[in-house]
């Protein structure tokens, strides 16, 4: 008998617990809703149950979500199938989304030249902003809603949806419950997933919205209030945290949230006729990296209702589907751009740095690339977009919300072999004199004091005005490190720039150079010269894809009357990275440069050697030798490279380089090597900026050479 009694115990103990409410009884020709609950990453489990739900042919008559519940909802609502919703999950890179970070490919070239900084404070009426409201502002959620979200952009009646649908926010500065049925569907959906510290607020109208949770996780009861006769609910709740586990800041402050959350959780159970609770055991909010263990624990648990769910009323029309495939495929004839909410920048500005020349055939992924161009110049806090028609046109509207900040401090820390430790302090200034201006002046303090000073007015479409000064000092050394001479270099420069396509840079101007060397008099001179500059570089430090260029071309010493022949040079620097395998990159940089007229100018006399970033006039790394240690008029450089990607910020680099430095332009020339080195380096990509440890060997003779490199370049 007691053998039989814990047979039967351990049979109850294996059987689900009963979630259907007690007395639940099935309607005659019932409306079905379907409540899907807040949970983060936990909310994948979701996306199993529809898939229950569609092997079944259920009809679900009404849609009510909250946070990633309203993600996984609105799309569902909008005509995707539960396995069409787990490819693009499992798709889906959203550690990458949440992080929100600037591509550095659509970065503006002012910002990739300054791209330096640890620490960017903000100060805004006089004070000093040093948190962030967020982690994420939400930008590369709008380009993900709006891409899956194409097919019914012009829908503003939820209830008019394939199946209707609502979702739940809180309004940040009443506190209460505001449901979305009618509006932009992209914006509403973010509005209920703003989740406080790691999204922006949204705002919509004259409120700012933050998470639906913070009022009504489990929006049951709205599907109620519709008349809704069946209640299908999906119960991410995982109950309070125990002592042992509140043991952080962030730990406890999640407790006290969630007090909220399980209470109201609680009360909508009586609103829900059919209540699905997975077990995720240890899995929670931000466990994006179990995506499909999430979302099959979703399918197993919704398998145990199908007797009852299989009762509910089925399919019967097919209703609008959105594509499985070809998220931009959809192609759309742009005649006109309508700026919403554009206090400080102008239309021609925003155009240019969009690229955007009307009319264009564009589609959802081009826009979403413009707008990330636009968003990447720093002086957007967020940017919306719709497609409208009015007058059988189609209008690309993009509403804007400027940053109005003005002031920066910024902070900087580096060391290298040739200017040693640098602590870098930097003020900025936007909107100065000019509307599209910045102005920027770095000031390094340690071994060896530098300056370097940028105003510049971007117009967009329209060529920019700019004055850059910089001062400094570095020694040139022999092979044996013995000084050769201590140089000490300024600059000044006046220029215009024109940007094609937000790729190239073109432009030139007029620039001052002033040489104090020790021991000789100072020498002055006015140069011209044009430049044309282009940086698809994905990374400055490690850069595994992209081409970079700079090529310029100049005239010496203008105002020199007493000179008999002119002398003319030109150089052209390039740098091709080619990913070979995910983890494997081969990189080739070519530096040419030639002097014609006048060999007189000692310090424009091309110089190999050091490794280093820094703009140094005419001076060119090359692994092995000291900097400045071989110099003449001209120049033939190639350096090849292989970075292996050890983990994500480990790299090894092996680089083989040759070069030929020669005083006269002759044929052989450019077929002679005379200079060769060899080196490896070991480099890690940390929080604070590279850093390397390199040896490289000349292999004609000398020394080789230990650098150490810590920080981002300046």
């Amino acid at each position: 008998m007691k053998k039989f009694i814990l047979i039967i115990l351990l049979i109850i103990g294996f059987l689900p617990k009963s979630q259907v409410k007690q007395g639940f009884v099935i309607p005659p020709h019932p409306r079905v809703g379907l409540s899907l609950s807040g949970g983060g990453a936990k909310g994948f489990t979701h996306i199993g149950v529809l898939k229950v739900l569609d092997s079944l042919g259920v009809k679900i008559d009404y849609i009510s979500g909250t946070s990633m519940g309203a993600i996984v909802g609105g799309l569902y609502a909008s005509g995707y199938s539960g396995k069409e919703i787990e490819k693009i999950v499992l798709d889906t890179d959203f550690y990458t989304i949440i992080a929100n970070e600037k591509t550095r490919v659509e970065t503006s070239f002012l910002n990739k030249s300054i791209d330096k900084y640890l620490i960017t404070v903000p100060i805004q009426d006089g004070k000093i902003n040093v948190l962030p409201k967020a982690i994420s502002t939400g930008q590369k959620n709008i380009y993900l809603l709006k891409e899956l979200f194409r097919n019914v952009s012009t829908i503003d009646d939820f209830s008019k949806l394939p199946i209707p649908f609502m979702c739940v926010a809180t309004n940040l500065e009443t506190g209460s419950l505001n449901i979305f049925e009618k509006g932009d569907l992209s914006q509403a959906i973010m509005a209920s997933s703003a989740f406080p510290g790691l999204m922006d607020p949204v705002k919509i109208g004259d409120s700012l919205y933050i998470d639906g949770a913070m009022t009504i996780n489990y929006p049951s009861k709205p599907l109620r209030d519709k008349g809704i006769d069946v209640v299908i609910g999906v119960d991410l709740s995982q109950g309070l945290a125990k002592r042992s586990d509140l043991n952080s800041a962030i730990s406890i402050l999640n407790q006290v949230i969630d007090f909220g959350i399980q209470r109201e959780t609680i009360n909508q159970y009586k609103y829900t006729d059919i209540n699905i609770h997975p077990d995720l055991g240890t899995l929670g909010a931000t466990s994006y990296d179990a995506k499909k263990q999430i979302l099959d624990s979703g399918y197993v648990e919704a398998k145990k209702y199908i007797t009852i769910l299989d009762k509910l009323p089925k399919k019967t029309d097919t209703v609008l589907r959105a594509p499985m495939t070809g998220i931009y495929s959809n192609i759309y004839k742009i005649d006109s751009l309508q700026l919403v909410n554009n206090n400080i920048f102008s239309s021609s500005y925003v155009q240019g740095k969009m690229n955007l020349k009307t009319p264009a055939l564009l589609t959802y992924g081009n826009i979403n690339k413009m707008i990330d161009k636009l968003y990447a110049t720093n002086n957007y806090k967020l940017i919306n977009y719709d497609v409208i028609q009015k007058d059988n046109l189609n209008i690309l509207r993009v509403d804007v919300q400027e940053d109005d900040t003005r002031f920066f401090l910024k902070f900087g820390l580096h060391y290298d072999e040739i200017f040693k430790t640098g602590l870098l302090l930097n003020a900025t200034a936007k909107r100065l004199f000019f509307r599209n201006s910045t102005i920027s002046l770095d000031g390094i303090i340690g071994d060896k004091p530098r300056y370097y000073f940028n105003y510049f007015i971007d117009n967009g479409y329209i060529p920019g005005f700019g004055v850059y000064a910089s001062g400094m000092s570095f020694n040139t050394k022999t092979n044996s490190g013995d000084i050769i001479k201590t140089v000490n270099w300024f600059r000044t420069e006046a220029y215009i720039q024109s940007i094609y396509k937000e790729k190239y840079a073109l432009g030139g101007g007029i620039s001052n150079d002033i040489f104090k060397i020790r021991g000789n008099p100072t020498e002055t001179y006015y140069n011209a010269y044009i430049f044309l500059r282009s940086d698809t570089q994905d990374d400055k430090e490690f850069p595994t894809r992209g081409f970079y260029l700079n090529a310029v071309g100049k005239s010496l010493d203008l105002f020199n009357k007493n000179i008999l022949s002119r002398s003319y040079q030109a150089k052209a620097d390039v740098k091709i990275h080619f990913p070979v395998t995910s983890r494997l990159t081969y990189s080739v940089r070519l530096f040419t440069g030639f002097t014609v007229g006048s060999s007189d100018y000692e310090n424009y006399k091309y110089s190999i050697g050091g490794i280093f970033e820094q703009n140094l006039n005419n001076f060119v790394p090359f692994d092995g030798y000291q900097l400045g240690e071989i110099t003449d008029n001209n120049i033939l450089l190639a350096s090849n490279s292989l970075q292996y990607s050890l983990s994500k910020n480990f790299f090894f680099t092996g680089t083989f380089s040759i070069a030929n430095l020669f005083e006269d332009i002759q044929i052989k020339e450019f077929l002679n090597v005379r200079y060769k080195s060899a080196g490896l380096t070991a480099g890690y990509k940390s929080p604070f900026g590279q850093i390397k440890v390199n040896y490289s060997h000349p292999l004609n003779n000398g020394h080789g050479n230990f650098n150490v490199i810590l920080g981002h370049w300046f």
